[in-house]
């Protein structure tokens, strides 16, 4: 398995890996935008999605691998890189209109300060946790 990682990473190209590909957020975005359900992204999917062109550009198809050498280029990425990927996909989230219903639901969530009042121990636990001694 180490064999195939370093194999993978002596043939791609790491300035096409660690380069964000402004088009595609751009096509995520309208896509989001148009109504297409989809996942909440991460910077690591975006790095994510180029290495996995950049695997099928050298015929390299190993999901394992993909995502160990995945792992390698994000932890060997600068923090200004890594803000440029993670940057980029909160703007595809904050398109995302049920991301920002999520998001302004959980914000009124935690602006509840008010103990709630309750009938039964189960409620009141549910609503104030427990407490030990």
């Amino acid at each position: 398995m180490n064999n195939q990682l370093n194999y993978l990473l002596r043939q791609v190209n790491y300035n096409t890996i660690k380069a964000p590909d402004i088009q595609y957020v751009r096509n995520l975005i309208s896509q989001v935008m148009n109504g297409r359900n989809y996942r909440r992204m991460t910077g690591r999917k975006l790095l994510k999605r180029n290495v996995i062109l950049e695997a099928n550009r050298v015929n390299f198809h190993y999901r394992h691998i993909i995502n160990l050498a995945t792992n390698h280029f994000w932890s060997h990425l600068t923090v200004s890189q890594r803000n440029q990927f993670t940057t980029l996909a909160n703007r595809v989230n904050f398109m995302n209109p049920n991301y920002t219903i999520r998001m302004d639901t959980l914000l009124r969530i935690s602006q509840l300060t008010g103990r709630q009042e309750t009938t039964s121990e189960f409620a009141d636990m549910f609503y104030h946790g427990s407490s030990f001694p």
